[in-house]
């Protein structure tokens, strides 16, 4: 396994680091409309001057210097705080004046992770999975691709066809572009029977 320097891992932290459960609500016409909560939106704030993330890739780790663009291939996994990521391929470009990223792009079996402690205590685990993510922190926009789906707990939408596009904002916001189904599961939110 090849272990990247954690200079490094810090620029690439941003590669996919959120993701949001699209809910429908209902207009007065009774029609649907598209409203979002966030099941990823805290991550890329707040973060701890001390974190540390961990990337591991078991075939290579390249780095051309000349193209700011370091590729990450085979069985990568992204260990942080925040999140954890998997995919076969991880590619990061940087900005020209090299001062941050300009985008990231996961490929192949993405899977995000993170674990969100909620107002009453109870911790919530969402996950994100598509078959290509990328995230472009200029606009804090990540988009997945190639059968995206996204479950907070124990709510999800996911893509009925292979063509739909989640894109989702740092802010909590999400966009769904093509065919999905969302599974909305109410649950006893006090403990005490209704």
């Amino acid at each position: 396994m090849t272990k990247i320097h954690p200079l490094i891992a810090l620029l690439i932290l941003g590669a996919c680091t959120a993701s949001a459960q699209q809910t429908p609500s209902m207009t007065g016409g009774g029609k649907p409309e598209a409203t979002s909560t966030s099941a990823f939106a805290g991550l890329g704030k707040d973060r701890p001057a001390d974190a540390k993330t961990e990337i591991t890739a078991n075939k290579e780790a390249t780095f051309d210097n000349a193209a700011s663009v370091a590729e990450f291939v085979g069985n990568v996994k992204v260990r942080d705080p925040q999140f954890t990521l998997t995919c076969d391929r991880l590619k990061v470009t940087l900005s020209k004046s090299r001062k941050g990223m300009e985008v990231a792009e996961a490929f192949g079996n993405v899977v995000i992770i993170q674990e969100n402690t909620e107002k009453n205590g109870q911790t919530t685990k969402a996950i994100g999975k598509a078959g290509l993510a990328t995230y472009v922190p200029a606009s804090g926009e990540v988009t997945l691709k190639v059968w995206p789906s996204v479950q907070q707990g124990p709510n999800n939408q996911v893509a009925t066809e292979e063509g739909t596009i989640m894109i989702l904002n740092r802010n909590g916001k999400s966009q769904t572009v093509g065919s999905s189904k969302t599974v909305i599961t109410e649950t006893n939110e006090t403990g005490a029977g209704r």
